[in-house]
């Protein structure tokens, strides 16, 4: 009798520890769960910063590259006007010289012709 006595106390502190043990663990696991959930939430907040950050930087990387173009676009037509007007001059130098040394030419030939 003592016996048994002994092996349903020794079965009483089992079955509490392992009920302590289960709702420990159960906390724990509660807990997991709610570092889980507070983490997804964090990293899905990051994330969408992370995005909207990435699509700033997308426009103003655009607006850039457009300033830049026009800004590129500008000075190569500038370029451009100002290559022509030398082109030009150099032009009508070339012609008044031409047109000079065709004048000596022709004077050389009439004087060496007669």
């Amino acid at each position: 009798m003592e016996t048994l006595y002994f092996t349903l106390g020794v079965l009483t502190v089992l079955v509490i520890l392992g009920v302590i043990g289960i709702v420990k663990v159960w906390n724990k696991v509660s807990s997991i769960e709610l570092v889980e959930r507070e983490l997804t939430e964090h990293i899905n907040e990051v994330a969408d910063d992370l995005s909207d950050e990435l699509e700033k930087l997308h426009q103003h990387i655009d607006s850039e590259l457009s300033n830049m173009d026009r800004e590129l676009r500008g000075e190569v037509d500038e370029f451009g006007k100002y290559l022509d007007s030398r082109l030009d001059k150099f032009e009508s130098k070339l012609v008044k010289r031409t047109d000079k040394l065709e004048a000596n030419v022709g004077a050389f030939l009439v004087r060496n012709n007669k």
